[in-house]
């Protein structure tokens, strides 16, 4: 077993892979990229992830040359060679390094790089999560939209290291009108009387695969959700919070800015939704994602 690289179609051990000096992914962040998760093989939720990956490229600009079945077929191959069981995959496709004699900001011609990354699979799901409303607000929908996965991550970076530094282990920020907007690389829910909320999307947020999946299965099993602005104040209030992604699917919040929340153990709510939510999840891999 090894930690591998698809790079552009060659499969590779992961530091043996070159990206060039170039590469307008490495010089401004000019890239898009997913995470995906696999359970006996198969990706979960590819059509969702795929779906979100050309709507991140379309956002800025960037023809990708690759369909989901070529992209499915390199990220299978290079599942299979690494023979990790479980796997974190990481697809990233960047503008490429063009064809510019000089480096600047407007693009160059040249096909896109692919580069999918694949690991073992991080013991994540599910483990809890304390949590700080950070001071560095969400980039703006008007100048970088969060709605974009793009490569260029240093808000998110430098707002978990700000929550780290105050003893949490992830941050939640808020955008330009002081409402709350996701976590640094999940989406947040809230249980307030009664009812499971989570920001809208206008808020300026990632439309998260697992977010949209719990807000499908909570209304499917007629749960009161609603998506709507949540303050700093209903943050506080919260009678239970979690953070949801691919990799941790639901993720109980113990503590909130310090303070421990319903004993410093998940939320008996939380707790009682993740169960029925990975069966759920479990039953799409066997009857949706799956092969035929």
């Amino acid at each position: 077993m090894a930690n591998l690289c698809n790079l552009d179609g060659s499969i590779l051990p992961e530091d043996e892979a070159r990206v060039p000096v170039l590469d307008r992914g490495f010089l401004f962040g000019d890239s898009v990229y997913e995470v995906v998760r696999t359970t006996a093989g198969v990706p979960f939720g590819w059509p969702e992830h795929f779906a979100r990956l050309r709507t991140s490229a379309a956002a800025i600009r960037l023809e990708l040359d690759l369909d989901d079945r070529e992209l499915a077929r390199r990220v299978d191959a290079t599942v299979r060679a690494a023979a990790h069981g479980d796997s974190y995959v990481r697809i990233i496709a960047t503008r490429g390094s063009g064809s510019a004699p000089n480096i600047g900001l407007a693009y160059a011609p040249g096909p896109p790089r692919w580069v999918v990354l694949v690991r073992p699979a991080p013991d994540v799901r599910g483990h809890p999560a304390r949590i700080a409303l950070v001071q560095r607000l969400r980039n703006d929908r008007r100048a970088l939209d969060p709605a974009t996965k793009s490569g260029n991550y240093l808000n998110n970076v430098l707002a978990l290291a700000e929550a780290q530094a105050a003893g949490a282990t992830d941050c939640v920020m808020a955008n330009a009108d002081g409402n709350v907007t996701e976590a640094s690389t999940a989406n947040l829910f809230v249980l307030l009387g009664g009812v499971w909320c989570t920001p809208p999307l206008e808020a300026g947020l990632l439309a998260g695969v697992t977010r949209g999946l719990l807000l499908g299965f909570l209304r499917g099993s007629s749960a009161a959700v609603e998506e709507r602005n949540v303050t700093a104040g209903d943050l506080a209030r919260a009678d239970e919070i979690f953070l949801s992604s691919t990799l941790r699917e639901i993720s109980p919040v113990t503590h909130l800015d310090g303070r421990e929340l319903h004993g410093g153990g998940p939320g008996p709510q939380t707790a009682a939704l993740a169960e029925r939510f990975a069966a759920h999840c479990a039953a799409l891999l066997r009857e949706t994602y799956a092969p035929r």
